[in-house]
């Protein structure tokens, strides 16, 4: 596991400490063993496992600014991307959200484990936990294909500050950007960059939309927990 890991960062042009990479497997190990149990990822062999998830979140370092100091992934599922980075970042102070109890019971097990301190795992709604002065607090935003991008783009442009940065992460082909324009407007954000990456291992084709917040967002956004995924900005 630990070869197949290091090769793919060495694929990327990554390269971490030993305290880091022993995390990462850690981590990974810990998701193989809570899965026997509990439902938490359908992949389960350990080399795909390293790539379409660990890997995968680790397509996005290379974007993400020096000068980041708080990131907010939404939708983290068993940690993807935000645990990932988190270890790969500790500097960073990362917000980790699902309204899924079992995952977000697996991702605080974990941060116990490694003794993550960057860390805050979030068992809640973005529609809700947003009112606990968290509107405009965050400089990333991260979310690995949990809605559409104009569904997505509602629940989280409200966290980041102005300048702050979405990197969405999306299947390749999914048109997602062409259906956005509207949210965009709507939410005073543009996307800047479209990355066309592919998996080191699989050649899976992935893409990374980078978007930027340009003013404050209106209060009355997101709307109330199931309107935006009604009716779509």
């Amino acid at each position: 596991m630990r070869e197949y890991l290091l090769k793919g960062l060495e694929s990327l042009g990554l390269e971490f400490d030993k305290v880091i990479i022993d995390n990462l497997i850690a981590y990974a190990k810990l998701l193989l063993e809570t899965n026997k149990h509990t439902n938490l990822t359908a992949i389960r062999d350990e080399d795909s496992l390293i790539e379409k998830h660990f890997i995968d979140s680790m397509l996005l370092q290379k974007s993400i600014s020096e000068n980041t100091e708080t990131a907010i992934d939404i939708g983290t599922g068993a940690g993807f991307p935000g645990m990932v980075l988190a270890i790969c970042n500790p500097k960073i102070k990362f917000t980790l959200m699902d309204s899924v109890g079992k995952k977000t019971d697996f991702l605080e097990m974990v941060k116990n484990e490694l003794g993550l301190e960057n860390v805050e795992v979030i068992n809640d709604r973005a529609e809700e936990f947003i009112k606990n002065e968290k509107r405009g607090t965050y400089d990333l935003g991260l979310c690995r294909g949990v809605s559409k991008l104009n569904v997505i783009l509602e629940y989280m442009i409200p966290f980041l500050k102005v300048d702050g940065v979405f990197l969405a992460q999306k299947m390749e082909g999914t048109g997602e950007e062409n259906e956005s324009e509207n949210a965009l407007n709507v939410l005073d954000s543009e996307i800047e960059e479209i990355y066309k990456l592919e998996l080191p291992f699989s050649s899976d084709p992935r893409t990374i939309i980078k978007i930027r917040k340009n003013k404050a967002t209106n209060s009355k956004y997101p709307r109330r927990t199931g309107i935006p995924l009604k009716r779509p900005l």
